[in-house]
Parts: structure tokens; sequence; C-alpha cells
């Protein structure tokens, strides 16, 4: 009977609604496994860097308190970078202790130094924050509901080695559960991998002041040998800027706040983020372009390379936001993984064009996956999230190579999936190895995939596929070599399924 019950969900999936939580108490206390325990900071910080010495404007001269969680140094931070931008420029240094403060907002020709052993600490009071709200009709505001801010600002900087932390677990709610350190007894449903996700997710209260670290319209960007801790919503945002450098950073998040993207590059060009580390419960590195997050161009020339990024969700990912083009994306040498706490994360490598955006020209090689249950996903659909008519049916996805990947504990196939009316087109995969998590393998698969044209994409909305290779539909001109993939012991399903698709080719 229980075989006929799953044969007939197949046809008949049961509508159902993701997990969340609500509710009005902040809940400040850290979980084990909230955290990533074996970040190897000496790898990525230089705790020794000299302090500069010249062009020297410190904080305390201004006032500012350290080692005081009641006062708000905004106003003396904030003093201290006017006077140094009036000046000319120079360094403004935060040395003595863990200072307290609400927004910052940076000026041009200035680099804020954090010295080994002080910090900039996100005041837990959300009154101590410039709050705006996004709204079609005032993009702009939204940039200033952060902690650090920079507005239309040249030849600026954030340097360490010492740290920026955003208090995040007290501008969050409860879980459901908490994290789960050990793996599951068998192989998850892949809802149901979603949800268990879901329900150790700590919401945001209603008191969230927003970015850690934000970047708008900005050009000469430099974040370097810094640690960003802790944050509330976005960690690193890149927005509408030009020429920038990110190196040897490590973002430390609690890894089940909702919404803690790493860093985010949105409409940005000329963007270099190299020997990083990111660990963190949302997206790790993303890439974005899109009306409704104030972007206004197209973006190209992003370069990723030599970072490890811990994520609960998508390692490393272009989109979800997607409305204005997206070229010249380069990916290599890097690791990928979620290997301590369960279930496993979204996807290693999700590409996508959701909103009209047309997204090109992307390489990714030499990547190393482990716990990541997608290790590729492709996604072309028609959201149009901003519902402009000009972007319907606009997105493409064309000209990605991806290259020498290997990846571990794998739980569904890669996916390369369009819809009808807009086809996935110029693919070459080549040189990859997945191995899947053991466990016994789940029998419940869909005989029918839906399309679900204008949902959010996401590799774990699709349910269990009948496929354990690969899984492509609605694409041409798709090139796959050397393939190789092993499957848990008892799995009844195909090594691929193609359909709609012209022109595929594997060897």
């Amino acid at each position: 009977m229980s075989r006929l019950v799953n044969h007939i969900s197949s046809f008949f999936p049961k509508l159902q609604s993701d997990f969340k939580i609500t509710g009005d108490e902040v809940f400040s206390e850290v979980y084990k496994g909230d955290f990533y325990e074996n970040i190897p900071f000496d790898k990525y910080i230089n705790k020794n860097i000299s302090v500069p010495t010249e062009n020297i404007y410190s904080v305390l001269s201004f006032g500012a308190l350290p080692n005081n969680a009641n006062i708000n140094n905004a106003d003396a931070i904030n003093s201290t970078i006017l006077k140094c931008s009036e000046n000319g420029g120079g360094i403004v240094l935060v040395e003595g202790g863990a200072f307290t403060t609400g927004t910052v907002f940076l000026k041009s020709n200035v680099a804020v130094f954090i010295t080994k052993e002080s910090s900039l600490v996100a005041s837990h009071k959300p009154e101590d924050f410039v709050h705006n709200t996004l709204t079609p009709d005032n993009r702009e505001d939204y940039i200033k509901n952060g902690l650090i801010v920079a507005q239309n600002c040249d030849n600026i900087a954030v340097l360490g080695p010492g740290k920026i932390c955003g208090e995040g677990n007290f501008y969050s709610i409860k879980p459901h559960l908490p994290p789960k350190t050990e793996p599951f007894r068998k192989a998850l449903d892949v809802w149901d991998m979603r949800q268990e996700y879901r329900k150790r997710i700590r919401f945001a209260h209603k008191s969230k002041y927003g970015f850690l670290v934000h970047f708008q319209n900005c050009e000469q960007v430099r974040v370097s040998n810094i640690i960003l801790e802790n944050s509330a919503f976005w960690t690193l945002n890149i927005n509408n800027c030009n020429d920038v450098s990110v190196t040897n950073t490590i973002i430390n998040n609690n890894r089940h706040i909702a919404n803690s993207d790493g860093i985010d590059v949105s409409g940005s060009s000329n963007v270099t983020i190299e020997n990083c580390f990111v660990s963190t419960g949302d997206d790790g590195i993303v890439i974005k372009n899109s009306h409704d997050i104030a972007c206004k161009r197209s973006m190209n020339n992003v370069y990723v390379g030599n970072c490890e990024v811990i994520s609960c969700t998508n390692a490393f990912k272009i989109g979800t936001e997607s409305s204005l083009d997206i070229s010249d994306i380069t990916v290599e040498n890097c690791k990928f993984y979620l290997n301590d706490i369960f279930p496993a994360a979204a996807s290693g490598i999700s590409i996508e064009s959701c909103d009209g955006s047309v997204v090109s020209n992307v390489n990714i090689r030499n990547v190393e996956i482990d716990s990541m249950a997608c290790p590729v996903f492709i996604r072309l659909n028609n959201r149009n999230r901003n519902h402009l008519p000009e972007l319907e049916s606009r997105g493409e996805l064309k000209n990605i190579n991806i290259s020498s990947v290997k990846a571990i504990n794998a739980e569904i196939p890669i996916m390369i999936m369009g819809i009808p009316t807009q086809k996935v087109k110029d693919v070459y995969l080549r040189d990859i190895s997945v191995k899947y998590a053991p466990g016994k393998d789940y029998r419940d698969f869909r005989l029918k995939v839906p399309e679900q044209e204008r949902e959010y994409p996401e590799s774990n909305r699709f349910r269990n596929l009948n496929a354990y290779g690969i899984f492509v539909r609605h694409a041409e001109n798709i090139s796959v070599e050397k393939l190789k993939v092993i499957p848990r012991d008892n799995t009844k399903r195909k090594f691929k399924i193609i359909s709609d698709c012209k022109n595929f080719n594997i060897k």
C-alpha cells in the first residue's frame, strides 16, 4: 500500500508551504553549531601588520569610549571620519578595545583601520541606527540602513586585523530547533531537507537594522585583513560600485541567522574577491543585479579566487535578484562546504536568471564541494519580480563553462533547467566527479517535475528527481565531458534525464 501511495503522490504532489517561525521576543542565546569552530584565522588574517603612524585620526581623540556597551560612539566616530575627510583624507584609527556604535558613515579618501584586539560592535539598541525603508520611489534610502555605510565615495578602505561585529543574535528570534550536529539516520526527501534547514533558522526580529558593511555608488574600494562577524543581515554589500578589492577577509557569521549573505556584489563591475573565508547561514558569495536593490546598470568583470565558503544555502550564486545584465564572471581555486552541521546545503554552484537578466560568459574551474545537495544548479525562469513589461521573457543564460569540479556527499543531480519559452544555451561541463552521501536512497520520485516558471529558483524546490547524474530540460547546446557520478548503492534513479534539449552531447 505504501508503494502505491508513493506512486500516486508522484503524480499529485501535495501542496505544502515552507516552514517559518514568527515571534516578538529577541533570542540571543548561541547554540553549539551556530558558528563554525575551525576557522583558520592565521591563514587569512595578519595580526602583526604594522599600525599606520602617519596622517592618523584616532577615534579616542574625538571622544569615543571603548568597552562600554551602553555608550553609542557613532557621533564620535563619524566626527573623526568627517575631520579626516575635510583635511584631505587619511587613516581613522580604531584602537583600544570594543567600541559600541550605531550607523557609521564613511567619507572619500578615508581608510578605517581597526587594530588587533579592537572592534566596532553593533549597538543592541535599534534606535541607534539610521533607519529608512527601500521603496519604489526612493530606492537610495535603503543604503542608510546598516552599521558601516559609504555612499558616493571614492578611495575608501576598511582594514584590520580587528573586527566589525554585527551582534546578529540580538536581532533575531528563537528557532524551532537547535542546530543538528549529527547526520540524520536516513537520507531525507529533498523537501524534508529544505524544511529541516528552515526549522533551524533564526528569522529576523522586527528591530533588525540591516547591512553590516555597505558600499553604494563608490569607486576604488578596498577591504582587507579584516574580520566581519555575526551579521544581522547581508554582511558585505557592494552595490553600484567600480574598482573593488576584497582580500584576506574572514566572515564569521551565526549560520542560522536568516538572510545573512556573506558577500553580495550587486550592480558592480571590476571586482576582485580573493583569499577570503566565508562562513554564513545564507548565500556565501553572491552576484546580483536588479532594479529592486537599487542597481542601475549592467555589471561585468567579477573575479573570485582562492576562497573557502561555508554556507547553509548556496556557496556561490549568481542571482536571485536578476533584472539587469551580468557578464564575465570567473571563479577558480575555491572550496565550498558544510560538513559539520546538517542537513546539506542547497547547492555548491548556482547560476540563475529569473527576472529578465542576460547572464553570460561565466567561467568556473577547480572547485571542491562537500555536503552541498546539488553540486551545480543552472536555472532560467520568468519570475519577473519587478513586474516590468520590458523584462517579461527577456532573461537568458548562455556561455557557461564549468570544469575540474570534485563534489562529495551530494544528494541530487546536476540540474540545467530553462522553461519552454526560454532555454539555457551553450553550457560546457568538463571533468566533474560527484559522489553521493551515504545512506539509503529515497523512493518517492516525481514522474512529472513542475516547471515553476515564476517561482523563486532553488534546487530543492523541485523535490526528488529521478536522476542521480544530470537532469537537463529546455536547453540548447549542452556539452558534457568526463562526468563521473557515484550514486548510493541502492539507487533506482537513472544516470541522466534529458528532455526538450537541442544538441546534447556527452562523452
